[in-house]
């Protein structure tokens, strides 16, 4: 070992400085055994001072490759909030039999003993509530709506329980107008009548008119002249730019152009009527046009908050809550769309009209929670309809009387 280098043991160990000199020797470099260089041996000091930069040089790639995963992982999740896509569901369900106005079926859900549709390549009927089930299958009462199936067909159970063509089914006069939206000309189911006071319909993402149909017809029965609207991305409609959903961000500005359509045709005001994301449709309509033209508003299962509605589907995944932050900044980024500015929980102060709310308890959609937060923050303006188990959008096909006894209280208290 060479001449004052400290033995192990004594790195502690700083000694009486030699006579004659104000430092300890230091540690001479030369020349170790097998020809290397010899380092001068590093106090306890010393390497306290440099693990903490090992440590910091290990954990940087690390974590900067973590966040790289964790953003793309958030950056594919705002995918599947953004795209638009018009997958149809499949015709699964089987009608065994047809007898005296009941059908019997075998599929999932058939048992379900709420209104629904029953749909099937040229031709729909609507089955009534209640269901049995018998060795067969599940025997349900149903009438044409306007069709009657036969046995051995192929269906599909549909909870608009309308068909795209509300005239089939309803002597209302229910026709068909255009109107002209920033994108372009967008179509509308228009049923006239004799009030000044419109009420606009407006759908959920990736529904159609026939979602609004439910409901409708009771309205326009009332006298109000009615219109369900189209808006950019849906089947047949100008597609927005970018090929992305605007979540209400951009697709306000079609409800626009639909009131501005009703105001130019006679309506001295109008009640928006918004379903699941329609209602975040209606609420950025609020925010950016004010309520000038609006009485009131009706909400079924409404997006009230895309932040609740993205932290509750992404924790029925199992996805931690941080990726949906990350989902929500890509958004912002990528599309402009501002979740803060849409959130009418958070921005409940701003709410000045009258509003009907309608939400089940069994949504698993977007959180039941977020209607909750809302009619308590304004109690002064919110009536609140919370119906038990019904899901999402489906208020009125499992509570229909209620449903349309409290839309016509609400309207006529307008």
């Amino acid at each position: 070992m060479p001449a004052g280098t400290p033995r192990p043991g004594d790195l502690n160990d700083t000694g009486p400085i030699p006579t004659g000199s104000s430092e300890p020797d230091e540690p001479p470099i030369g020349t170790a055994a097998g020809g290397g260089l010899a380092y001068p041996a590093q106090s306890e000091p010393e390497r306290r001072r440099r693990w903490p930069k090992v440590l910091a040089w290990t954990l940087i790639p690390l974590v900067l490759l973590l966040g790289a995963a964790a953003a793309g992982v958030g950056w594919h999740y705002s995918n599947e909030i953004l795209t638009v896509t018009d997958g149809e569901e499949p015709y699964d369900v089987e009608i065994v039999d047809v007898r005296h106005g009941a059908v019997v079926l075998a599929g999932d859900e058939v048992d379900h003993p709420q209104i629904t549709g029953l749909d099937w390549a040229g031709g729909y009927a609507r089955l009534l509530a209640g269901a049995e089930t018998t060795a067969d299958g599940v025997l349900r009462e149903f009438e044409p709506f306007p069709d009657t199936p036969e046995p051995g067909t192929n269906a599909r159970l549909d909870f608009y329980a309308a068909p795209e063509e509300l005239a089939s089914v309803t002597d209302i006069g229910a026709e068909h107008v255009t109107f002209d939206a920033p994108l372009g000309a967008l179509d509308a189911t228009y049923v006239p009548g004799e009030e000044d006071r419109w009420v606009i319909f407006v759908h959920g993402r990736g529904a159609s008119r026939a979602e609004t149909f439910r409901l409708l017809p009771a309205v326009a029965e009332l006298g109000y002249p009615s219109m369900a609207i189209s808006y950019r991305n849906d089947t047949g409609a100008p597609e927005d730019p970018n090929g992305w959903w605007g979540l209400g961000w951009t697709e306000s500005a079609d409800l626009t152009a639909a009131v501005d359509y009703a105001v130019a045709n006679g309506a001295e005001d109008v009640v928006l009527v918004g379903y699941s994301m329609g209602g975040a449709i209606v609420g950025n309509y609020l925010r950016t046009e004010g309520d000038d033209r609006v009485a009131g508003v009706i909400y079924d299962s409404p997006v009230l908050s895309w932040t609740d509605t993205i932290d509750f589907e992404a924790a029925d995944r199992g996805l931690p809550s941080f990726l949906t932050t990350l989902a929500s900044a890509a958004v912002r980024v990528r599309a402009g769309i501002d979740f803060s500015e849409l959130d009418q929980v958070d921005h409940a102060d701003r709410l000045s009209v009258p509003v009907l709310l309608v939400h089940g308890t069994g949504d698993e959609t977007v959180p039941v929670a977020s209607s909750d937060e809302f009619a308590e923050q304004r109690p002064d303006l919110v009536t609140y309809l919370r119906l038990d188990g019904a899901e999402h959008v489906q208020g009125w096909n499992s509570h229909r009387r209620l449903y349309e006894d409290s839309v016509v209280t609400f309207l006529s208290g307008l």
